[in-house]
């Protein structure tokens, strides 16, 4: 893989991390996209890794599995607001994770076109790129 586009996956990665907190401004689709395809893979992984490893334990493993799956979630749900952000819509519409119909308000932020323009969430996130 090319080192510029290595960096471009791991940098979306990373970023829905270091902005797990942050429910504001606006995320590209591709970015969204490459998000879940790398955190779904790391999930698995890691969760797979506790199970082997730590499941002769009491309640250690059950910690870490809720810790990995609470980053996980808080991740994937302010990666997916700014992602309704981008395209003019409400980060309410999220509500559906609560409902148990992620994976249909995921397909659906994943589908919705951007608003390429600035908008009330924002910049345009793709402004700049090349």
């Amino acid at each position: 893989m090319h080192r510029k586009a290595l960096r471009s996956v791991i940098g979306a990665w990373l970023r829905g991390y270091r902005n797990i907190f942050r429910f504001s401004g606006r995320e590209t689709r591709v970015d969204f996209l490459v998000f879940l395809v790398v955190h779904y893979c790391v999930f698995y992984a890691a969760t797979r890794g506790v199970l082997c490893f730590l499941s002769g334990e009491n309640a250690s493993y059950q910690v870490a599995l809720f810790i990995i799956g609470l980053f996980s979630l808080l991740a994937t749900l302010s990666y997916n607001v700014r992602r309704l952000h981008d395209s003019n819509r409400s980060g309410l519409l999220c509500i559906g994770y609560f409902l148990f119909a992620a994976p249909i308000v995921i397909v659906v932020s994943l589908a919705l076109p951007p608003q390429n323009a600035t908008n009330l969430y924002g910049p345009d996130p793709r402004e700049g790129r090349e």
